[in-house]
């Protein structure tokens, strides 16, 4: 049996309708090491995605942080530690807990789950060449996704550094058993699963239903909260989209999962991501989907097979692509298959969390 040290969501204290990518990560790690009998103790980073927090309190709570790292990797030995990173200040914050690492001579796993880093492209030269230097601290960095590893080479990481890994949903999630059928007695149903934002691309959206509205007979409904929820409620009721369109807000894990059988297509166009869990959701209920290409995405959603590809921002190309299934619905059934082929091969929690234990391996 190893111990193991876990930067990341702590899922006992970050339980929620809607707990997010970080917390079923962790989830799904914790299962994994149990499963194989290690245990892991957790340096927790949950917070509300969408709480505003002053740069003082965001300073002070890394600070905390980097302590709870110190005194863990003082008081006990481990075999390795597992490091979720974001964009912005999460990166420097957990560049440093990864040079920690290196000084208590414990090897890290360095993973990147926030798409806003492919930023860094178009970031100026000073900018670029700190992150360059700061990608050469960590002992393995995560790509999860072709694109990832395009960008780390391109910062000047190593292959030898790089490993290739998917995300994964906890073991317990109920995959789906059987593809998905055309639906002949009732309309397209298409489903949007995540928080109500314009970075996740709901004003396009929005726009893409009011416009297919006007020939196509289909429902829509949105699950999740956020900044743009009521505004979505209000342009259902003026437009009366009543019983075709709903928003729904977060819902029970129960009545998702009942959702994710009942739906046809998933939706969401987001204009930055690292991998959204809910495609994997998606996927793993044999769901075709329609997903912004970015992140790593195109890794598991291949475009006119299993869903399309879409470019953030746009609302022709959105429509384009919800269009295909609302003319030509007897693609549901192929895609279906596809997608769940897709979630098999490429998401299997132990195949991935396999990968990182080895990763951080003596």
């Amino acid at each position: 049996m190893a111990k193991y040290l876990l930067v990341g969501a702590d899922p006992a204290k970050a339980a929620s309708l809607h707990p997010g990518g970080v917390v079923t990560l962790s989830a799904g790690l914790l299962c994994y090491a149990q499963r194989h009998g290690h245990t892991v103790e957790i340096v927790n980073t949950a917070r509300s995605s969408f709480a505003h927090e002053p740069f003082r309190q965001i300073l002070w709570s890394g600070l905390k942080r980097i302590g709870e790292l110190i005194g863990h990797l003082r008081r006990e030995r481990f075999a390795g530690v597992f490091i979720f990173v974001g964009a912005g200040f999460s990166f420097y914050e957990r560049t440093l807990m990864s040079l920690i690492c290196r000084l208590f001579g414990v090897r890290d796993a360095f993973v990147i789950v926030d798409g806003n880093f492919f930023a860094v492209r178009q970031a100026g030269r000073f900018r670029q060449s700190v992150t360059r230097f700061l990608l050469r601290i960590p002992h393995r960095l995560a790509a999860t996704g072709q694109k990832w590893d395009e960008l780390f080479a391109e910062l000047g990481v190593e292959a030898r550094r790089r490993v290739r890994v998917s995300y994964w949903l906890t073991a317990d999630f109920p995959m789906a058993t059987q593809p998905k059928q055309v639906p002949r007695d009732r309309p397209v149903h298409m489903l949007y699963l995540g928080w109500m934002t314009q970075a996740k691309g709901v004003v396009e959206l929005l726009g893409a239903i009011a416009q297919l509205r006007e020939d196509h007979e289909f429902t829509f409904t949105f699950v999740g909260g956020g900044t743009l929820l009521d505004t979505a409620r209000d342009m259902i009721e003026a437009h009366g989209w009543e019983g075709r369109v709903s928003a729904l807000g977060w819902i029970s894990a129960a009545n998702l999962h009942a959702l994710l059988r009942q739906a046809d297509v998933f939706v969401l166009p987001s204009h930055a991501e690292g991998f959204p869990m809910s495609l994997i959701e998606a996927l793993s209920s044999a769901m075709p989907a329609i997903v912004s290409d970015v992140g790593g995405v195109s890794d598991s959603l291949k475009d006119g097979i299993n869903g399309y590809l879409v470019t953030p921002g746009s609302v022709p190309s959105l429509v384009a692509a919800m269009r295909h299934y609302l003319e030509q619905p007897e693609l549901i059934a192929p895609h279906s298959r596809a997608a769940l082929a897709a979630a098999l091969e490429n998401h299997y929690p132990d195949t991935n969390c396999g990968i990182l234990f080895d990763a951080v391996a003596e």
